[in-house]
């Protein structure tokens, strides 16, 4: 005879004979939902990341580099040299062309003041250059000049005079183009770019005393005491006139410090 197991079936197995057919396919349905869901999930993340991934190729392609590149107002900052700090010689992707980093780049340049970059779909970048303007030569040494604008900014050395800007004399060091003039040296540089055009055939220098005071040398060895840096454009006048209307034989000095009342010294 076979014996017969009377054991009890296990709980869950007995509840899930007593389970209703119909919720039985209603929770498949539902998991097969959820598997949907998910199914939707990724294949979403994974189109949205073939895009991003499109938009990069687009962007980075050749078809938006930056290869045309006009460059406006650079009359003494050459082309080569504005490719060459920006970068945008090797042609960058234009989403790469950083504006306010290229223009910073740019204004470290000696002659640059302002520069603006502006980029333009799909391959062009526009580049204005507002340059520097030389108000004075220093005597550099060693047969050399510099120009500097009225800033003390260094734009660039000569090897022959500009008969058109004032010379200023005396200066212990001339820095590299780009490089400032220390703050001693600004009231001989000031005075210097008050010089008129008129005058410039007269002075031969400009230079500092030993009391910070400015003085011209002009042509025939007579010194002018300016004084300090005040009121230059009163004290040019004032020499303008003196230089007009006086005969310098003789004279070795002359002192425009009160415009108003020049003297002359023997």
């Amino acid at each position: 005879m076979t014996a017969v197991d009377e054991r009890p079936a296990p709980a869950g197995e007995r509840a899930a004979a007593r389970r209703d057919p119909r919720m039985r396919a209603r929770a498949v349905e539902v998991a097969r939902a959820a598997g949907r869901r998910r199914l939707r999930r990724v294949l979403a993340l994974l189109a949205a990341g073939a895009l991003v991934a499109l938009g990069v190729a687009v962007v980075h392609s050749p078809l938006l580099a930056a290869r045309d590149v006009t460059v406006v107002g650079a009359v003494h900052t050459p082309r080569s040299e504005v490719l060459a700090v920006t970068g945008l010689w090797r042609r960058p992707p234009l989403v790469d062309v950083g504006d306010a980093a290229d223009a910073a780049a740019l204004e470290r340049l000696p002659w640059v003041a302002r520069a603006t970059v502006t980029r333009h779909l799909p391959s062009s970048v526009r580049i204005v250059i507002v340059e520097r303007h030389p108000i004075a030569e220093v005597a550099a040494g060693a047969g050399s000049y510099a120009l500097v604008d009225g800033s003390g900014r260094v734009l660039e050395y000569t090897a022959t005079r500009v008969t058109r800007l004032a010379l200023v004399a005396g200066v212990a060091h001339v820095p590299a183009p780009g490089g400032v003039l220390g703050a001693r040296e600004a009231p001989a540089l000031a005075a210097a770019g008050a010089v008129p055009v008129s005058l410039l055939p007269k002075v031969v220098s400009v230079s500092l005393a030993h009391g910070g005071d400015v003085v011209l040398g002009l042509t025939g060895g007579v010194l002018v005491e300016l004084g300090s840096a005040s009121e230059l454009r009163q004290k040019m006048v004032s020499l303008a006139t003196v230089l007009a209307r006086a005969p310098l034989s003789g004279v070795r000095t002359i002192d425009v410090r009160v415009p108003a009342d020049p003297l002359l010294t023997t």
